[in-house]
């Protein structure tokens, strides 16, 4: 485990250990009074702060030695940045005026604003009320309204409109409600002896934090010398980080140069802001305030106030149905919504349910639904008393979200088991992920997902879609791979996983000026990986090899098997060229390192053996890009890239939705001419992902690509040359088709003792039987059957119902020539896989001629009979609905539009040069590209 106390906040871990130096730039009439001034802040941070403030709010930060900016959050609620140049110092020019101090531009708009305090908030009236609360004492959630925090828990203050209760959010697992205050003390105190802080320790080793969830923290002395602190936090399951922080509460502390007046700033500014890799500070080891509470004999009874005299003289069934009906009545004046729904909703949510909490000020106050009295009575006889008869008893047993069949197994080398999965809601805000190996059987393995890291599978890890890694915080828990079979249940089960798992559907920070406050509901990120070659004195000419991605050691991608190039100069290393490209969603946001490995396979077919890791760089919040594109030593030329895309509430993408629906020719044609391959794949694949979870919307959007292409179609070239729509086409039906072919191929035993023999006659048998099983295939798949049936619609439409031949000349070129042929070459990537996919082509040829059945071979009949099906079925489709956003807006998922948009925003940078028919270059921009602006306003909102 690596540690080092000369640890800076956002600094990779994997390089050298060191201090950072940092040279004080702030103002000289910049006192720690001053808290409205952030120092050295970036503009992305600043609207973090302003986040879930009330209008009129502002700071004061710096970017450099001489610039300032005024932010401040307007009356809409958006985050604006006024410039402040200094001139000669002092003199400062704001506004179309001079001032001699950063003060004195705050005074002169003090009437009319109010500041952010670090680590709180200062209302007019100069009362400052904290934002960050430390739990000092359980709280036991007993109502729907109220929340559970444990000791030690980061508690964010949302509201406190009662006396002695206050609506929060737990940072430790996000979930929202009220409690009472007297469980917590305020994270900034000013204290003479750090000693008096519960968090605080003289002598400590890391095991205290090590076996806590990621974000947990202490603080304890430092070997360093005199007023040293180290600041140990948790930042991944296996490494606790040290942060070197030097003062005294008389003179204020400092880390990483950054100067704070106590250790409560300290501590409120890194949980608000990621202190290394994406984690944020989210619990404290307050091990002497267990300790207390676990000696104390008399606990907290919330009784009812008694606010009617008439109330006196009920009984105690009439009391509490009284107050049954007062709960729930509060609960639905709440801000317009209840609290309940806040705390059901996935974690993904509960920023916006906050922020939209504290953005009306002159709301109903919030309910209280007690006062607090000390009784003397014991805590397990109260306890006892409380459930059985008092109080309404909250059901703690887990709700069974989602359960399906699937496949497992706990290492990458193991076979894959069938299984059964449980997917189930704790109270409190966890989930958990229960396998089974068959439904009703004995429970196999339960994780928590809330400590668990979820990993997207590229298809050639396994050579099958729908895999997926969940890796636990604890390497006491067993990890786990699992499988989703068909490919719609494994995109369902992605999205429910992804609001459930750490790093994955977390908030993104604002947008300057174009996001209003909690209008973000998450963001999802992919990684873009490409590899180009391999340089060492290793490589062998007899050998092939192959490269691994691997993010935080779980392999996500693999190419395919290259042999080194033999054309090298006499002063040059080894290379083979690996050309591969991978593009990988849904990966987790925090600090990733990045591994690529070689791997070297013998001719005769053994098992790959791995030549060891080359390179493994980190992408963290300041470095989401790294390459390497010449090397003139061994080693890989790469690229890699994190791109992160902000998911927004469904009705703000109605706009795009509505023009992919009525013209998606117009949006998608420029990203499908100028977008690099792998890119222009995950944007045919994000389109494919939406089609195969809501087929009633993206059916119309199919059948207009289509027809489009159709247009300019001859009967000849019908869907030879690639466009929009073969690509769209053919993503969706390899989803759909790729994983069942696969095994096929590889593990049909006729099929394989066909293919061992040469004779014509057996090769022929080999061609039937694979018709044949896609023809059976196709009946099991209602989705490719209805991407067919369009497309066979649209042949019809465009060349006449006498032409029956073209039609099938149409589902020939998209089924076999696109998605099965290729899939048989790269699946059987032998002299018998090329013969193969020849004779299939031959067959569907011959299927979709005007020639006679009786002039058939077998394998040309069953894909005639197939296509004849198909366009039976154009009349029998179902009616498509008038507005499928109304009616099913849930199976709209929100990520995959994210993904779309920032693909389309990225083509609208690329310039692309073509020749023309004079020979001359004309060049072309997005500028050529003519959006509504709404749309475009949108799709740009996602480039972060």
């Amino acid at each position: 485990m690596h540690s080092s106390e000369n640890s800076t906040p956002n600094s990779s871990t994997e390089g050298p250990s060191f201090s950072k130096t940092h040279n004080d730039t702030r103002p000289a009439d910049i006192t720690a009074k001053d808290v409205w001034y952030h120092g050295e802040l970036n503009e992305h941070d600043a609207n973090h702060l302003l986040q879930g403030t009330t209008p009129g709010a502002f700071l004061v930060r710096q970017t450099g030695s001489t610039r300032f900016y005024l932010s401040i959050l307007d009356q809409d609620g958006y985050p604006k940045h006024m410039p402040i140049r200094q001139l000669t110092s002092p003199h400062y020019f704001f506004e179309g005026k001079r001032y001699d101090t950063l003060r004195d531009i705050v005074e002169f708009f003090k009437p009319a604003l109010f500041p952010i305090r670090k680590g709180g908030i200062m209302p007019i009236n100069g009362e400052i009320i904290e934002s960050k609360y430390l739990c000092l004492r359980s709280f036991e959630r007993r109502d729907v309204d109220e929340l559970s925090a444990e000791i030690g828990d980061i508690l964010t203050l949302c509201e406190t409109d009662e006396l002695g209760w206050m609506l929060g959010r737990n940072e430790t697992n996000g979930t929202v409600g009220i409690i009472l205050k007297s469980h917590l003390e305020p994270l900034i105190s000013d204290v003479d002896d750090l000693a008096d802080l519960p968090y605080f320790y003289d002598t400590v080793s890391t095991d205290m934090v090590q076996y806590n969830p990621i974000g947990t923290f202490l603080l304890r002395r430092s070997s360093k010398g005199t007023d040293t602190y180290a600041l140990l936090v948790k930042t991944q399951f296996d490494l606790v980080e040290k942060f070197l922080i030097v003062g005294s509460p008389s003179r204020g502390f400092c880390l990483a140069g950054r100067p704070f007046p106590t250790i409560g700033h300290v501590l409120t500014r890194y949980c608000d802001r990621a202190i290394s890799g994406g984690v944020r500070l989210t619990h404290a080891v307050c091990v002497k305030n267990q300790r207390k509470s676990s000696r104390r004999s008399t606990a907290e009874v919330r009784w009812p106030v008694v606010t009617d005299p008439t109330m006196i003289a009920m009984s105690s069934s009439q009391y509490d149905d009284i107050l049954r009906d007062r709960k729930e009545k509060t609960r639905r004046m709440f801000r317009g919504t209840s609290i309940d729904t806040a705390l059901a909703s996935a974690s993904s949510s509960f920023l916006t349910a906050t922020t939209g909490a504290t953005s009306n000020s002159t709301s109903t106050a919030m309910p209280s639904p007690a006062n607090t009295v000390s009784t003397g009575i014991p805590e397990n006889l109260l306890d006892r008393f409380n459930y059985e008869d008092v109080n309404d008893h909250v059901e703690t047993s887990s709700t069974t979200v989602a359960s399906t069949v699937a496949l497992r197994k706990s290492r990458e080398e193991k076979s894959w088991k069938d299984c059964w999965l449980t997917l189930s809601d704790i109270p409190g805000g966890s989930s958990q992920l229960s396998v089974f190996d068959s439904m009703g059987s004995k429970l196999r393995q339960q994780l928590d997902l809330s400590t668990c890291t979820m990993f997207w599978l590229d298809e050639t890890v396994f050579s099958a879609d729908g895999c997926l890694f969940l890796s636990p915080s604890f390497p006491s828990q067993s990890a786990l791979y699992l499988c989703f079979r068909p490919f719609t249940t494994f995109l369902k089960w992605v999205r429910m996983l992804r609001s459930r798992t750490i790093y994955q559907d977390v908030p993104p920070p604002m947008l300057q000026g174009t996001i209003s406050v909690g209008d973000p509901n998450s963001q999802v990120s992919f990684l873009s990986v490409e590899i180009d070659k391999f340089r060492s004195e290793s490589l062998k000419p007899d050998n092939l090899y192959s490269a691994n991605v691997s993010l935080n050691g779980v392999r996500v991608g693999t190419s395919n098997s290259f042999a080194p190039a033999g054309n090298k100069g006499p002063n040059e290393l080894p290379t083979v060229v690996i050309d591969s490209k991978f593009v990988i969603p849904c990966i987790p946001t925090c600090s990733t390192n990045i591994q690529l490995s070689i791997m070297s396979h013998s001719s005769a077919g053994k098992k790959g053996r791995s030549c060891g890791t080359t390179v493994t760089v980190c992408l963290n919040e300041n470095n989401e890009s790294v390459f390497q594109q010449t090397v003139e030593t061994a080693g890989f030329v790469f690229r890699a890239q994190r791109s992160r895309c902000p998911v927004l509430p469904l009705d703000r993408y109605k706009p795009m939705l509505e023009m992919i629906r009525e013209s998606p020719t117009s949006l998608l044609s420029w990203p499908s001419q100028v977008l690099p391959p792998h890119l222009k794949q995950f944007m045919y694949s994000c389109i494919s992902h939406l089609y195969a979870l809501n087929p009633q919307f993206m059916s119309p959007v199919i059948r207009r690509v289509i027809s489009d292409v159709l247009t300019t179609s001859t009967p000849e070239d019908v869907f030879r040359k690639d466009s929009l729509a073969t690509g769209i086409i053919t993503q969706c039906l390899r989803h759909l088709f790729k994983t069942p072919f696969d095994e096929f191929l590889l593990e049909n035993t006729q099929f394989c003792q066909s293919l061992k023999s040469n004779n014509t006659g057996n090769l022929e048998s080999a061609v039937e039987q694979l018709v044949t099983f896609v023809d059976q295939r196709l009946l099991t798949i209602p989705l490719a059957t209805r991407l067919l049936t369009i497309a066979a619609e649209c042949a019809r439409h465009r060349f006449g119902d006498d032409e029956r031949h073209l039609m099938k000349r149409t589902l020939s070129a998209l089924l076999i020539l696109r998605v099965l042929n290729p899939i048989v070459f790269s699946t059987l990537n032998t002299g018998v896989g090329s013969q193969i996919a020849k004779n299939v082509q031959i067959s569907a040829n011959s299927a979709a001629s005007q020639s006679p059945s009786e002039t058939l071979t077998p394998a040309a009949n069953t894909i005639r009979r197939m296509f004849d099906r198909l366009i039976i079925l154009i009349d029998q489709q179902p009616s498509e609905s008038e507005d499928p956003l109304i009616t099913q807006p849930d199976e709209i998922h929100t990520e995959w539009i994210s993904c779309l948009s920032y693909i389309i925003a990225h083509s609208l940078t690329i310039r692309t040069t073509s020749s023309g028919s004079s020979g001359a270059s004309t060049t072309s921009s997005s500028e050529d590209v003519h959006l509504p602006v709404a749309v475009l306003e949108l799709v740009r909102l996602h480039q972060l």
